[in-house]
Formats: structure tokens, sequence, C-alpha cells
């Protein structure tokens, strides 16, 4: 507890040199009210996260960190970079410039930042899991998370890196940390939380000014105690896309995060060929849901009878899975990969359980509701007072009574 206290104090001495490293070059700015600190007192593991102590108006100005003070590749130029939507998985230019600065050591002028980097930890990423632990988080997910590709194999295929440890860790930091082409101090601590469905969930957004500096501002007021949130893979302000968005396993398998609410999922239904199944999920809107609820919405075409059956069996392997790994000595597990990884995929398997669980109570009124426009007429003549009033229960309580014979 002594060590852990000391290690605390250590990174809250660290983020202050870094605000006021920021501070300290001309054009460089952080609000007063904004403090980076340890997410959960209780939870240590969660790390830090970005904090306001006072009431931010929609709008203000939470940071500026000057282009100087930016990593990001030697021949940056406008015209090449500025479309976000062509930026690649991972910018081979950026890791160069990281690896640059690190080898100047003591003379980087981003000391303060590159601390950032030698306390970052990749066996938190899933590729750097052990092989007990990839088998375990694949059987999971049904399929081979590794098959879409790895930060480290662009590395070596794409941007010809080396094998170098320092290389490949640059790699990896730059990979999970940088905005497109950019490696920017102080952005690059706030957590992760998407708002598609609950907006209040989003609270800031950068705004990129090539040649002066990254500013980050209010999206809303801001209640003081509040986290600050940043879109790892939403940002429609900056990239102009109001799409842009991928799943939650996605997001587990390049941050190594199981993300809270709200979720978007996207499966492929190997029931159906080249269908995908995406939907969104989220804490139900305090106007329309009580509390505890969760809402699903789908992104795409509305489910149907296939759809449903998907969820289904899906929901049933994942249960086998629950009893694989009951029947097994957790012990034996545990000495063949870390708690953390363990940890990490128990709270995926139970992520998918609740996703799935609320699909398919969510196709099942969709489907009924399909029914009755079927024999009232079309959706578009079918009123509010029409549509059923059914008293659905919990997610639990779905099935009661054949609910799910529909």
């Amino acid at each position: 507890q002594q060590q852990q206290q000391q290690h605390q104090q250590q990174q809250q001495q660290q983020h202050r040199e870094l605000i006021e490293w920021i501070r300290s070059h001309p054009g460089g700015f952080v609000n007063d009210k904004l403090e980076v600190r340890q997410a959960d007192i209780k939870d240590p593991s969660l790390g830090s996260g970005m904090f306001v102590n006072g009431t931010i108006k929609k709008g203000e100005l939470l940071y500026s960190v000057p282009w100087d003070l930016i990593i990001k590749p030697d021949d940056y130029d406008d015209d090449e970079y500025d479309d976000a939507a062509s930026a690649p998985t991972l910018s081979c230019e950026t890791v160069y410039s990281l690896i640059h600065e690190l080898n100047l050591g003591e003379k980087s002028k981003f000391g303060p930042y590159l601390k950032y980097f030698h306390d970052f930890k990749t066996n938190y990423l899933i590729e750097q899991w052990s092989e007990t632990g990839k088998d375990l988080i694949n059987h999971i997910a049904g399929y081979d998370m590794n098959a879409g590709g790895t930060w480290l194999q662009y590395w070596y295929e794409v941007c010809h890196g080396s094998d170098d440890l320092m290389d490949e860790k640059a790699a990896l930091y730059v990979g999970t940390r940088a905005e497109d082409y950019l490696l920017i101090p102080l952005f690059d601590l706030a957590n992760h939380r998407n708002g598609y469905m609950n907006h209040a969930h989003t609270n800031i957004k950068i705004e990129i000014v090539d040649g002066i500096s990254v500013d980050g501002i209010a999206t809303r007021d801001i209640g003081a105690g509040e986290q600050i949130y940043l879109s790892y893979n939403k940002n429609a302000e900056l990239h102009g896309h109001a799409d842009y968005f991928s799943g939650a396993t996605n997001m587990l398998y390049n941050f190594g995060f199981v993300e809270s609410m709200p979720q978007r999922w996207i499966f492929e239904n190997y029931l159906v060929d080249d269908e995908l199944v995406i939907f969104d999920l989220d804490d139900a809107k305090s106007d329309t849901g009580q509390e505890g609820e969760l809402e699903v919405r789908w992104r795409d075409d509305k489910p149907n009878q296939d759809t449903l059956l998907f969820f289904r069996e899906e929901l049933e392997r994942l249960d086998h899975v629950s009893a694989d790994l009951a029947a097994d000595d957790s012990q034996r597990v545990l000495s063949l990969m870390s708690k953390h990884e363990y940890n990490v995929a128990s709270r995926y398997h139970e992520a998918l359980v609740v996703a799935f669980r609320n699909a398919i109570f969510a196709t099942e009124k969709e489907l009924a509701i399909q029914r009755l426009n079927r024999d009232l007429g079309s959706e578009e003549d079918v009123s509010d007072e029409q549509r059923p009033k059914w008293d659905l229960g919990s997610e639990e309580d779905a099935c009661d009574g054949g609910f799910c014979d529909w």
C-alpha cells in the first residue's frame, strides 16, 4: 500500500509537470479548473483521468497545446495530411518522429511528455497477451481477433519498422494514443466514452489549427468534479463524419478495455451471407426509461427472424463458454495468464451476454410490432394508441410466460 501511494504521488507530480510545461510555452494554456488525477480512488487499475474542479461553461477553453509541442511527421503538410478520412491505421511517420525524440534522451524538448511513454504498459493490449489469454478471449468472441491484423503487423509490413523493443513500443504507443497523425500532450490523457445515444456523455471537442495549436473546447456546461471524456473512435466535429464509430469488440482489441455505456455492437450474422447486425446499447434516457434500464437502437436494417435466431445461438454459445470456464480449474487457468487478462476477458464475456440478452428482448418487441403493423396496415397508418402496451418487464424476466415464443 505504501508503494502504491508513492506511485500515485509520483504520477500527480508528473501530471503537474506536464501542465506547467505546456503553460510555460508561448500560446500554451491549461484552464485552472482542469486537473489530471486518479480516475477512481478505490480502483487504481483504472489509471488516471482528466477532471474539472469547478464549473465549466459551454464553449470555454480547457486547454491549448502549441503546435511545436505536438509530435507529428517531419514532413507534415496541410494539403497532404488534412483529410482525416484517409488517415492510415497507424502513422508510420509519427512513430519515427517519436523514436527520434526518444533517441535524443535528455536533449529532447518533449521530456515531460515522454515520461508517459516510459510508463506505458503494452501488456494491456490483447496482441501482447499470453497465448492462453488470447485463446480465452478468442473463445469468448467466437473468432480469432488477430485475423484483422495487429498494430505491430502494420508496423512491420507497412512501416517496415524494426523489432527493436523500444521501436515496437513506440508503434503501439502511437497506435493507441495518436489522433490520426498527431501525438498531443494532455489531450491523450482523457479517457474514452462515446455519446451517440445519450449526448450528455460528450463534453469536449478538439479543434486542430494547423501550425498554431490544438484546442480542447467544452461542448456543453460541465459540472465541478465531472470527468472529461473523448471518443477514441468518433469525433464528428473533428473528422466531419456523422458515423465515425467502430464497435465495442474493436475497441477492446485496439485499446485493451471493455468500454462503458454507450456501446456499439457489430456482428457478422453467419446465418445470412454478408449480413452485418449493428446496434447501439446505452442507458435509457431519463425521460423515457427507468433507472437501470438499457435501450437498444438499430443502426441499419431492423431485425428479422434470422437476426433473432443468430442472437439466440450466440447467447447459447456464451452459456457453453461459461460452463467450460466453470469446469476448468481457475488456479490452473490463472497460472497460465495474468490476472488482468482473465479479468478483462470476464468483463468482455459479461458485456456480450448483456448485449445479446437486450438485443433478443428488443428484437422480439420489434417483431411483435411488425406483426401488428401487418394486421392493422402499414407502419405509417398505426398510431401510438394502437401499438402494443404490454408490460415487458426487465431483461431477466423477458421470457417468462412464453414471451419469447412469439
